[in-house]
């Protein structure tokens, strides 16, 4: 499953930061509740009115189920979205947070990735929206756990969030070798 590191992840978001906040906090908001391009942007986006009390509801698309979700505070500022987040939908109300197009999302996220350096492998494109979701999923999944994961994902089915589970070839050959004392 392609998705960033934490420190892929970090070199994206200070690129987007250096450019625009907005941009910044809706790269954000996408990696931290796990959001597709079109839950974030576009007419089903997010709204003001969704952000309240230091929570995010988000209607999710294709089935998934609408989730409730703590807006993250963290130590690292680049990865803290609570304060800015309230902030943003304080001033806008109801209104849509990121009021663009789901292509020029996709657009941004590519800018900021060549801007970040963040490699393709091979025919695989690294730099999109979606890419944000995975990763999330990818980073948490061994420590949460697959049916933390699967509901905050907001996923119907556990088979959809088995998906996260998927090893490499090289992490399972060293996963093996450090069981084996290798």
């Amino acid at each position: 499953m392609q998705h960033l590191t934490r420190e892929e992840l970090l070199r994206l978001l200070g690129a987007a930061k250096e450019d625009s906040n907005r941009n910044w906090l809706m790269i954000l908001v996408a990696f931290w509740h796990g959001l597709r391009a079109s839950e974030v942007v576009g007419p089903k986006g997010i709204a003001g009115n969704q952000i309240q009390g230091g929570y995010i509801t988000v209607q999710r698309l294709k089935g998934s189920m609408e989730t409730t979700q703590k807006l993250i505070v963290h130590a690292e500022p680049l990865l803290s979205e609570r304060e800015p987040l309230e902030a943003l939908a304080a001033s806008l109300g109801k209104d849509k947070l990121f009021p663009i197009q789901r292509q020029h999302f996709w657009t941004l996220v590519k800018r900021y990735g060549a801007a970040a350096g963040i490699v393709n492998y091979g025919s695989k494109n690294r730099s999109h929206p979606h890419i944000l979701k995975h990763s999330i999923a990818m980073q948490t999944i061994k420590s949460a756990g697959i049916e933390n994961v699967r509901q905050y994902l907001g996923h119907v089915s556990m088979s959809s969030t088995g998906a996260y589970l998927k090893v490499s070839d090289d992490e399972a050959s060293e996963a093996i070798a450090l069981a084996a004392g290798a």
